[in-house]
């Protein structure tokens, strides 16, 4: 094995995590200027911030307030894509499971450069 090629490797390793770092800081500081659904265009590029909803189900209440017991077999654990496909399939009532879960927003930040016509 060449160590030049080992030690090379690793100093991008360290790199790539230290800019990954740092986009995670400045992401996080761009989306505490934006507390709704945004889009800037600044000079060459444009900018969108969107929220999603994320819910956190609490595995007792959410058996508890479950219909038939049978359905936790299906989830196993508080699952939010398997709880939301049983709503959308009408297997489960969405007003059943008020107070089984909190939500939270999460911001997702979006840049891509402007595509200028020629």
């Amino acid at each position: 094995m060449n160590a030049d090629k080992l030690v090379r490797f690793c100093q991008l390793k360290t790199q790539i995590k230290q800019w990954e770092d740092e986009l995670e800081e400045l992401r996080r500081e761009i989306t505490n200027h934006c507390t709704q659904d945004s889009e800037f265009r600044l000079d060459d590029y444009t900018l969108k911030v969107l929220y999603q909803e994320r819910k956190h189900y609490n595995d007792q209440l959410l058996i508890d307030a479950l219909p038939d017991p049978d359905l936790w077999k299906v989830l196993f654990k508080a699952d939010p894509a398997k709880i939301s496909a049983l709503v959308k399939a009408n297997l489960l009532a969405e007003k059943s499971l008020e107070g089984t879960y909190t939500t939270t927003r999460i911001p997702y930040l979006y840049v891509a450069p402007v595509v200028r016509d020629i």
